[in-house]
């Protein structure tokens, strides 16, 4: 198989240069146990490519010199025929346990769409460029209400704070990612995980990657500024640590994270077609 990977890697890289990515990262983020490829017209030469994973089409690249002559449609639907032959009724884009595209990139999703695919959601990654960020106390008012630091309290006393916010991510709240909080009069107030030295797939372009992760504030300890001022404590902490860049991971308040010169570096649409 290791041939074709090759193949397929540079027609993605040809597709998506900005992301910079290696062979060796795109087997890893791409090439699961699970996953299918399918290529046109075939593995010797390939034009384009496919890949698929459970109920999810993880993948359509075709190289950009030999677009616009429906290789794109034919894979497409040879993907949900390897969908479908898996017993799934529906076919989905993008895949989170890719590590890479958990939707379709907003340049694709017209192709999605001509193809029968409707967009039930859609979410931003952001990046921020450690080098241009520098914390500034005087820019902020948090700190008025609330003091910042390390959480190392009690384990149900944090999980009750962060299922007043979405009780689906107490699960990554166990232990194994340093928790940043504010608190105020000792009650948590707003919460966040900060990720160093992460691999994912802007490693390759950028280098060192941390991201913080599930943000969230107390109900009623909202619109006082805590969050915005401990999201950017957290990312000098990333700076101080060596990171080259802060990475916003599946966020739908990109405007909120911008106020901390932070960018949207892909835009993606989650999408989802009946099959049978």
């Amino acid at each position: 198989m290791k041939p074709v990977i090759d193949k397929i890697c540079a027609i993605f890289r040809r597709c998506y240069p900005q992301f910079g990515m290696s062979a060796e990262t795109f087997e890893k983020l791409m090439i699961h146990p699970d996953a299918h490829i399918i290529t046109f017209p075939d593995d010797r030469d390939p034009a384009g490519f496919a890949i698929t994973e459970g109920p999810a089409v993880s993948l359509i690249c075709v190289d950009p010199a030999q677009r616009h002559q429906g290789i794109g449609t034919h894979l497409l639907a040879e993907a949900e025929k390897t969908i479908a032959g898996r017993g799934f009724e529906k076919a989905y884009t993008g895949g989170v346990s890719s590590g890479f595209l958990i939707g379709a990139d907003k340049d694709t999703a017209v192709f999605f769409e001509k193809n029968g695919y409707l967009a039930v959601g859609g979410c931003d990654e952001m990046l921020l460029e450690l080098d241009k960020f520098c914390f500034d106390e005087s820019m902020f008012r948090g700190h008025v209400y609330a003091d910042y630091g390390w959480y190392d309290g009690d384990a149900e006393k944090i999980k009750k704070a962060v299922a007043e916010v979405d009780e689906s991510w107490i699960q990554y709240f166990d232990g194994s990612s340093p928790i940043y909080a504010a608190t105020v009069g000792g009650e948590i107030a707003s919460f966040c995980l900060v990720n160093t030295d992460v691999s994912n797939y802007l490693t390759d372009a950028f280098g060192r990657v941390g991201m913080p992760g599930c943000v969230g504030t107390v109900p009623k300890f909202r619109n006082r500024g805590i969050a915005l001022e401990m999201v950017a404590r957290a990312t000098q902490y990333l700076k101080d640590s060596g990171m080259d860049i802060s990475f916003i991971f599946f966020t739908g308040v990109s405007d909120w994270y911008k106020k901390l010169g932070y960018k949207i570096f892909m835009t993606e649409l989650f999408m989802e077609k009946q099959l049978v």
